[in-house]
């Protein structure tokens, strides 16, 4: 088929016509007025351009990928919002290097409560409201399940990858225990630490829990069977913690495991072996692995992040930009940009492999406590003591 995208088409005003000139129509039809368009110095014109662009084929849309490098960034974000649900291979090839962090905004704010959880993908939210711990779809906006709040009990949850399921413990100050809760039911009561549980985790696969203790233990627990796996504790385990775990991290793929402590190590744990791997001197408040398993991160209450090779824990890459503690880590789903959190109110993309800080979000109005990207990437959920989640992507 001949390409025809130079001829005008029914929305060009071409000189010498006589039909009535459309509201932004290019004085020259067809893709070389929308170029022309595209070369002016103004704003607006380039960004009507990038609009129209898409109506002439394939070089309308090269002319919008090559808008993802005009200098304003209003006119990138015309220009991605027109290619992000593009097919074409070009397109998603352009889009590959094409980092949105940088244009993200606030897209809806939710008023959910207190002690916000985050499912893995975002797509859920648990919450303490009133008497209450509830679990809602933020994308339908409705609750799932509710599960009653013990009187008098410190509660602390975390939601896994699989819907149905929902971890929490409870601690009165002399006895706590770890519950499995899967569609509002309980299936299984965990006991076994001799301290407050201080730390939990469920595996991606929603096969196994971690959880860690004041009293220094880590227990793998079966979340199916509820029964325990194995114990990490200093007396039975070369290598364990000797002081308070703090926080985990599961690998996306393989049995591993992250623990850090405030003992001031962070361990990585093979879960197979059930022997520590690697020990990093590092006093963390939380924990991501890179979706290849190749790079841990590791937030502080400092402030500082480090990024670790773990094929070379001595080759590091600090993240400095924050005023307080680091809450919540989250790599984007190609590994190449990461999220932070913070208790300064928020939260930052950063490049994973120089270090540069990309962009910082505002409008939390309290600590940032807990990050997720969506699968493909194009939105970002936290959740914060604000008692509010925060849903941000590009218009």
């Amino acid at each position: 088929m001949v390409d025809n995208s130079d001829r005008p088409r029914e929305y060009d005003a071409v000189l010498g016509g006589h039909s009535q000139i459309p509201i932004g129509a290019a004085v020259l039809g067809g893709i070389a007025g929308v170029k022309q368009r595209f070369a002016s110095d103004s704003i607006p014109a380039r960004i009507a351009a990038v609009k129209d662009a898409p109506k002439y084929g394939n070089p309308g849309l090269a002319l919008a990928v090559l808008a993802l490098l005009d200098p304003a960034e209003s006119v990138q974000k015309s220009a991605y919002a027109i290619l992000r649900d593009r097919t074409e291979i070009a397109v998603r090839e352009a889009l590959k290097n094409f980092i949105p962090y940088k244009l993200f905004e606030c897209l809806k704010t939710i008023k959910i409560g207190t002690n916000v959880a985050l499912s893995p993908q975002g797509d859920r939210a648990a919450s303490l409201y009133a008497k209450k711990i509830k679990i809602c779809d933020l994308d339908a906006g409705e609750i799932l399940f509710s599960v009653d709040k013990y009187p008098r009990a410190q509660e602390y949850f975390v939601l896994g990858t699989d819907s149905d399921v929902f971890v929490r413990k409870r601690w009165d100050g002399k006895r706590g225990a770890i519950e499995i809760w899967q569609s509002g039911d309980l299936q299984h009561t965990l006991l076994g630490h001799q301290g407050e549980v201080s730390a939990l985790a469920i595996s991606p696969d929603c096969q196994i829990i971690a959880s860690g203790s004041t009293d220094t233990t880590i227990k793998i627990w079966n979340l199916e069977t509820g029964k325990l796996i194995c114990t990490f504790s200093s007396h039975l385990t070369w290598g364990a913690h000797k002081n308070m775990i703090s926080s985990f991290a599961f690998s996306p793929i393989g049995p591993i495991l992250a623990s850090s402590s405030n003992d001031g190590t962070v361990k990585v744990w093979n879960l197979r072996s059930r022997a520590c791997d690697r020990t990093l001197k590092r006093y963390a408040h939380c924990l991501a692995f890179s979706p290849d398993v190749q790079t841990l991160a590791a937030g502080g209450w400092d402030g500082k992040i480090k990024l670790y090779q773990l094929s070379n824990p001595e080759k590091t890459v600090t993240l400095e930009g924050h005023l307080s503690s680091i809450n919540a880590i989250a790599f984007s789903p190609n590994g190449r940009t990461v999220a932070s959190a913070s208790a300064d109110g928020t939260i930052k993309f950063w490049n994973a492999a120089s270090g540069t800080n990309i962009h910082t979000l505002s409008g939390h109005q309290d600590f940032v406590t807990c990050l997720a990207f969506s699968t493909g990437g194009d939105t970002l959920f936290s959740g914060s003591s604000d008692k509010t989640v925060r849903v941000w992507g590009v218009p």
